[in-house]
């Protein structure tokens, strides 16, 4: 037995004259984004995902509305109030049946030209096979927009019995509003077209770079008689590849036809007998076999196609309160809402207490116009920056922590700068990321993010020592073990039961299992009953000795029998 005992000193002493390295826990690396994807974001308030921007999907403020149920506005920890004007035009946008008014809604969002669809339900859709979608990069609002490519690429809509422009029926207010994008500007581009039987026409073309509306035998006199030809021609002239809002709109009472781009009134004309203001109004009677075209002889993009039953006032800061039977208000035209969007992850587990977040490394640009250009957008912030650009958008990020992945709400947000160190209160086996995304001052760019790196200490229990010996003695066991290679180890803990595994041992003088043997390397346990075996487990703890220590994994299970050698 001495010499077993002299041959396990010897080992023991040998592997000593080793160096161990500091193998305290190094750190690690959770990626958002990427390759990784985008499934840790739980909630996004006009924000979401783009896939034609860069190689990997980018989150990106929405021209949509995309506010999640739990809410949350730009700033951090303020949950939107909803009282920005642009987002109550994205809810008017995107959730017709809610408005009355409402009667036709084309939002090209489906993604297939073959799915294109009237939102309000009035009007049947056909798409010829030259239309295509565009994706959400280039469209105006939402994730599509129609796109033509010249002759015989068009969308009809073709009137219901419920519709605004059934047939035989006589209208009064109406409005029409779509966002214009074309590629070329050329003499007789037809953008859209009304036609029913007996000439009866809308037409909307291009002419000397400016649009053009005629209204041909559409305005009827009381009574019975000649329809009249009024036309109005916009003063501004269409620059190409640059969205523009276009409107017409009708009054009635007065006779009023307003044609507005980007809010502002281009023309005026009244369908009176005089062609002035007073006298008798000449109202719109449909005929028969009538349909809404867009296109037909265009090149570039439609989005947002609207025809309304009421006046759409000039833009202002009320959008959804309906001031007058008359009249609804128009918000503003801006791409982004002046507030921005928000996210939040879940909460993320980094799988060990004491967990610290040391910096968080962020990839991403800023988007450009669609009218920029065709062309792959550069990441200007790879790992470090603060995410500010030129034209006031900007991106704003956030991260809290907790020992718990529940009531995070009463845990207040830390903001953060991508590559700058963060401070040690941010520390917990679980965390939560934000971001905060504010567009351009003219709210027509928004900043985009494509992977954040959060780089961490997950303070990793210390490995379990080794060479774990057990001897036998009268009564008790004595055990031995060298000690964990982690350098923050505070000590140790033993465990015994009578079992392989399960160390719920009773009895012994220094307690229960298990037993605290501190900063130590030895320990004999003694009050033991001879001839029982027992079995024997070691771990190591970096916390405190008392209470709950943050412990790592058993060492390898070892056992003894006490037994009683002397008479």
């Amino acid at each position: 037995m001495k010499k077993l005992w002299k041959a396990l000193f010897l080992v023991y002493s040998f592997c000593s004259l080793f160096v161990i390295p500091d193998l305290d826990a190094a750190e690690k690396t959770l990626i958002l984004g990427a390759s990784s994807g985008w499934n840790a974001v739980e909630k996004r308030t006009q924000v979401g995902e783009f896939a034609a921007v860069r190689p990997h999907k980018v989150l990106a403020l929405s021209s949509a509305w995309t506010a999640s149920p739990s809410g949350g506005g730009a700033r951090a920890g303020t949950p939107d109030t909803n009282e920005d004007i642009l987002a109550l035009y994205a809810a008017y946008r995107n959730f017709p049946a809610r408005e009355a008014a409402l009667d036709l809604a084309a939002s090209f969002d489906e993604n297939r030209p073959e799915h294109f669809s009237d939102a309000a339900g009035r009007y049947r859709v056909q798409v010829s096979p030259l239309v295509q979608a565009a994706n959400e990069r280039w469209a105006r609002y939402g994730s599509g927009a129609a796109l033509f490519a010249g002759r015989d690429s068009t969308v009809s809509f073709i009137p219901g019995r419920s519709s605004l422009f059934a047939p035989g029926r006589n209208v009064r207010d109406f409005t029409m509003e779509f966002w214009l994008y074309p590629n070329t500007v050329e003499n007789g581009g037809q953008i859209c077209r009304f036609s029913a039987a007996d000439n009866q026409r809308i037409i909307c073309e291009s002419s000397k770079n400016r649009l053009r509306w005629t209204f041909q035998n559409f305005f009827s006199p009381p009574g019975n008689g000649q329809g009249l030809t009024i036309t109005v021609e916009s003063k501004t002239a269409l620059i190409p590849r640059t969205w523009t809002h276009h409107l017409v709109r009708y009054n009635a009472d007065t006779g009023l036809l307003e044609y507005l781009i980007n809010g502002r009134v281009e023309n005026t004309a009244y369908t009176t007998g005089s062609g002035k203001e007073g006298g008798d109004v000449y109202t719109p009677r449909l005929n028969r076999d009538g349909s809404f075209i867009l296109g037909g002889r265009f090149s570039g993009m439609i989005d947002e196609f609207r025809i309304y039953n009421r006046v759409i006032e000039a833009p202002g800061r009320r959008a959804l309160e309906q001031q007058s039977p008359a009249g609804l208000e128009l918000p503003e035209l801006a791409k982004f809402p002046r507030g921005g969007g928000r996210i939040e992850t879940r909460t993320l587990d980094l799988g060990e207490t004491g967990s610290a977040v040391l910096r968080i490394e962020a990839s991403g640009g800023r988007l450009t116009p669609a009218g920029a250009g065709p062309g792959a957008v550069k990441n200007v912030y790879a790992g470090r920056g603060d995410f500010r650009f030129p034209d006031n958008s900007a991106l704003q990020f956030f991260i809290r922590a907790g020992e718990e992945p529940y009531r995070f709400n009463q845990i207040p947000w830390v903001p953060v700068v991508p590559g700058a160190e963060i401070p040690a209160v941010v520390q917990g086996r679980y965390i939560q990321l934000a971001a905060a995304f504010y567009p351009s001052a003219d709210c027509e760019t928004s900043p985009y993010l494509e992977e954040v790196r959060i780089v961490y200490d997950s303070n990793e229990a210390p490995y379990p020592p080794s060479l774990v010996i057990a001897r036998a003695l009268d009564g008790g066991v004595e055990l031995s073990w060298r000690s964990s290679p982690d350098a923050d180890t505070r000590g140790y803990l033993v465990y015994y039961g009578t079992s392989p595994g399960v160390y719920y041992g009773e009895g012994a003088a220094p307690g229960p299992s298990p037993i605290n043997a501190g900063n130590r390397n030895s320990l004999r346990i003694d009050g033991l009953r001879n001839g029982t075996l027992y079995f024997f487990a070691v771990s190591a703890y970096d916390g405190p000795g008392s209470g709950d220590p943050h412990q790592g994994k058993f060492s390898k299970e070892v056992s003894a029998r006490p037994l009683r050698t002397n008479p």
